[in-house]
């Protein structure tokens, strides 16, 4: 079998697993997400504290709000 039938079937059983529960899994919101942890962490390892502020508020985090400064304050920590 190829990859991305595998893939395929991964999503498959993982959806229908979750029959019933409040949130279902999206093979395409999984698929998503896992592209925007990707990008992320590619921003983070070469990024600059502007452009990091930057994908902050481009993923819906207010200027001064708790979530934003604790995000700004793990990448200050982490960063190389």
């Amino acid at each position: 079998m190829t990859k991305d039938r595998d893939d395929d079937i991964r999503e498959t059983m993982k959806d229908e697993g979750s029959r019933g529960t409040r949130r279902p899994n999206s093979p395409e919101a999984a698929r998503e997400h896992a592209k925007r942890v990707r990008q992320m962490r590619k921003l983070l390892e070469k990024a600059t504290e502007e452009e990091v502020i930057t994908a902050i508020r481009a993923a819906g985090l207010r200027d001064g709000s708790p979530e934003a400064a604790k995000a700004l304050k793990t990448w200050r920590e982490n960063r190389s």
